[in-house]
């Protein structure tokens, strides 16, 4: 009795562990999306400190991705259950202003518009190439088969994420896909036209060893840069 006992509580102890994980990774999340309360973060946003920028935002996701996915994390919590939601129709609609998936499908992605509208930031090729790291960060970090695989986990839970899951995948071809566009273009402020690749070297630089490496070179990963130079 007493050594079932003991199990229990060491059992306990670890899903509390895993609980208070989750909600830090969520607290974070949020935080960088967000300066107040919403109808996708509550008040998770508040009491930590986080990176307000695209790459800090992916990071953060994938984290929490990653903890999800754990053989240590347990499934079977309220709170587990409430995570799983939460990304399933709080943070992976990409209709909700503001949540996660509409930073990467709009927010992100319309600062590839070619041309840009009329009024709106036009960001440098080495901020451009920071961006692109964060997006190569979620497809090698987190590609489709391991999307598959949490969604075969936290079904095993009787969990659902299978509306996150899919938006995820829809998601990294087409982030990919503008940053292979904007090189095309040679970062012009112009309809896109790929004859122009391979005339711009100065600005492929910034975009590639301003950007994107040294980006990566903060993190001290391995994400590799996958794009070309010259397009057709």
């Amino acid at each position: 009795m007493l050594l079932g006992a003991a199990v229990l509580l060491s059992l306990s102890q670890d899903c509390a562990s895993s609980d208070a994980l989750l909600l830090q990774q969520r607290k974070m999340i949020c935080n960088s999306l967000v300066q107040g309360p919403t109808a996708f973060c509550g008040d998770d946003w508040e009491n930590v400190t986080a990176s307000k920028d695209w790459p800090g935002q992916a990071i953060y996701m994938a984290d929490l991705l990653e903890t999800l996915a754990a053989p240590s994390t347990c499934l079977n919590t309220p709170y587990a259950a409430n995570t799983a939601s939460w990304l399933n129709l709080l943070q992976g609609d990409g209709r909700v202003t503001g949540n996660f998936m509409w930073t990467w499908d709009v927010f992100q992605a319309q600062y590839y518009d070619m041309p840009r509208k009329p009024g709106d930031r036009i960001e440098a090729p080495d901020t451009l190439g920071r961006k692109c790291w964060a997006d190569a960060y979620l497809a090698q970090k987190w590609p489709a088969s391991s999307s598959a695989a949490l969604e075969q986990r936290v079904a095993a839970a009787g969990l659902n994420v299978s509306g996150f899951a899919a938006a995820w995948v829809a998601a990294i071809p087409a982030s990919d896909g503008l940053c292979q566009q904007v090189i095309c273009n040679c970062f012009k402020n112009a309809s896109y036209d790929p004859s122009r690749s391979g005339s711009c070297k100065l600005d492929l630089d910034k975009f590639h060893y301003l950007g994107f490496d040294r980006e990566e070179q903060s993190h001290g990963g391995d994400i590799k840069y996958t794009w070309h130079e010259h397009c057709s």
